[in-house]
């Protein structure tokens, strides 16, 4: 007998029968002489991309000691099961019982959404406080960059004053030479 990690995926409509689902491939497997080393509901999970325009699906480990016939048979159950939208079956080296780390990292996002949760409540942040927050931090950014270009426009003015400043000198110049000229030719 061999060892085997079977992971699937069912389709998320059929979440009230998923556990009705997972049950029937173990007692498949316990009728035909096999064991269950580990059985997990992993829960619903997003995809990382749709499989027959599903986003989501409910993950099923189950960790088994069997023939590799009984593991024939339970991929043509797979394969004839509309519900199933994915398997994987791995031949392993030894028994595993602990929790998959599918599972620990399900329960570890889980509590990460609680946490998160539970944190936007003690601090009491109702989402229209926290668009009031939003629009305030928004309207400074704006009001800064507002005042940047004011500033920037005074400094482009200064630059265009002394430049009249400088056009007034040089009038004042060619004025001066002009009456230099005047002056020397009477």
């Amino acid at each position: 007998m061999n060892h085997y990690e079977i992971v699937f995926l069912v389709h998320p409509d059929q979440k009230s029968e998923s556990e009705a689902i997972l049950n029937k491939y173990c007692d498949q497997i316990k009728s035909s002489n096999g064991t269950i080393d580990r059985s997990e509901n992993i829960g619903s999970r997003k995809l990382a991309y749709p499989i027959q325009d599903c986003y989501k699906a409910n993950y099923f480990c189950i960790n088994v000691t069997c023939d590799s016939d009984q593991i024939d048979s339970l991929k043509e159950s797979f394969k004839y099961n509309d519900a199933i939208l994915r398997h994987l079956i791995v031949r392993k080296d030894e028994i595993e019982t602990e929790p998959s780390s599918l599972l620990k990292q399900t329960q570890e996002d889980g509590n990460t959404q609680l946490e998160e949760h539970e944190t936007s409540i003690k601090n009491d942040n109702t989402p229209k406080e926290a668009t009031k927050n939003i629009d305030e931090s928004t309207s400074d950014k704006e009001a800064e960059a507002k005042e940047k270009a004011d500033q920037s426009d005074d400094t482009s003015d200064e630059t265009d004053n002394s430049e009249k400043n400088n056009d007034g000198d040089e009038t004042k110049v060619e004025t001066e030479n002009e009456s230099k000229e005047d002056k020397g030719a009477t």
